[in-house]
């Protein structure tokens, strides 16, 4: 027996509803007296003004969207920030492109690679994204 209804039966969003924010990676993060917090290894720093400064030691939400895009929002407030990341890697280009510095990058290159860090198991896989933030090597 096979269901047939011709009619659409999707209930439409409200206004106050976000599809994107929906379909986001959120997680809880509170910041630290300096304005930082960390996610998948990489060090989120505010960028300090009349917004973000009375946030210290609150919580925010870190929203990383499945297309790569990433927010930290308080109370539905996007908060600009800078970042840094800890698992950054040395590129063939820098090497080559470096003849004094090229020993010692090429060193740095292949200690990177004995260590064998990576971003957490926990946090979403980004297979399907182009270059983004969390893209190591």
């Amino acid at each position: 027996m096979q269901w047939q209804v011709n009619k659409d039966l999707h209930r439409p969003l409200a206004t106050h509803d976000n599809i994107d924010d929906a379909f986001a990676w959120k997680e809880e993060r509170t910041l630290s007296n300096n304005l930082t917090l960390q996610y998948d290894k990489v060090l989120f720093l505010l960028e300090p003004n009349e917004l973000t400064r009375p946030l210290a030691r609150q919580r925010v939400t870190v929203f990383d969207y499945p297309d790569g895009r990433f927010v930290i929002k308080h109370q539905g407030r996007e908060l600009p920030y800078r970042t840094f990341d800890k698992l950054q890697q040395v590129d063939q280009a820098a090497i080559v492109e470096n003849k004094r510095l090229g020993p010692v990058l090429a060193y740095i290159a292949e200690q990177q690679q004995l260590r064998d860090e990576g971003r957490s198991k926990k946090a979403p896989r980004r297979r399907g994204q182009g270059k983004n933030l969390f893209r190591v090597g």
